[in-house]
């Protein structure tokens, strides 16, 4: 009840904050190119380019904090899942492929289970949930020399419930000891310039799937996360955190 109720309350600033700072963007970007448009051709050449240099940043800044903005929106956004089968193993292939190349130095070895069956869940969702682990793993493995993802799958059984679990674990530096036991928390995070919010979006999904996770540095090193997602999992209605907390209430 007490994690409904801080689930809840975080949802809540996400949503106001979203608001609140997505209406002035537009405008600013516009302002910013507008300025750069009209007065380029009355300048000298030096102050072009102070004008340039002045504007892209501007361009720039609005961008990062929409990219927060949107980070905001989905941490606060209400539950729509729409669960069909879904081949995990040819999810984490399709997403992989996206950070694959040159432009990424970040070496991403598969171990997928073979016999893994499909599980209901929403791709989209477990899309996203990837996305985020694999951008989480880049920051953390900047400073790395040969960074090293492994991704591994596997399926299990307890009670007679299946299940299927997704693991993380790269070759860097660990999770901080300061936010391990609040790395699933809204805003917690050791990043400069970051939101706090990749993980806490990863624990919403997981959880409106029915699953769980857990982080841990392992005694080899590097940091280790696990989701452990149930075979058959049953999706209600659609809801958001002010009304799961009711529910939990009513109970």
């Amino acid at each position: 009840l007490i994690q409904a109720q801080r689930d809840a309350a975080w949802s809540e600033v996400a949503r106001r904050l979203a608001h609140e700072i997505k209406n002035p963007l537009t405008p600013i970007r516009l302002s910013a190119e507008r300025i750069r448009l009209k007065c380029m051709d009355g300048l000298s050449r030096p102050q072009q380019e102070t004008l340039e240099r002045a504007t892209r940043t501007i361009v720039e800044q609005v961008e990062a904090m929409k990219s927060m903005v949107n980070a905001f929106s989905d941490y606060a956004r209400p539950v729509q899942i729409q669960p069909v089968p879904v081949d995990l193993n040819r999810l984490i292939h399709d997403v992989v492929e996206l950070y694959r190349g040159r432009q990424n130095p970040v070496r991403i070895l598969l171990n997928l289970d073979p016999l893994l069956q499909p599980i209901n869940a929403d791709p989209g969702r477990l899309r996203q949930v990837l996305h985020n682990l694999l951008l989480n793993a880049n920051d953390a493995l900047a400073a790395t020399v040969d960074p090293l993802l492994r991704i591994n799958t596997r399926h299990g059984e307890i009670e007679g419930r299946r299940f299927v679990e997704l693991e993380t674990h790269d070759n860097g530096p660990g999770f901080a000891p300061s936010v391990l036991d609040h790395l699933f928390e809204p805003y917690v995070t050791t990043k400069e310039k970051g939101t706090g919010l990749g993980l806490a979006i990863v624990k919403k999904i997981v959880e409106e799937h029915s699953g769980s996770l857990w982080a841990t540095n392992p005694t080899e090193g590097g940091a280790l996360l696990v989701i452990r997602l149930p075979m058959d999992a049953v999706f209600t209605q659609t809801q958001s955190h002010g009304n799961s907390l009711a529910r939990e209430r009513s109970a």
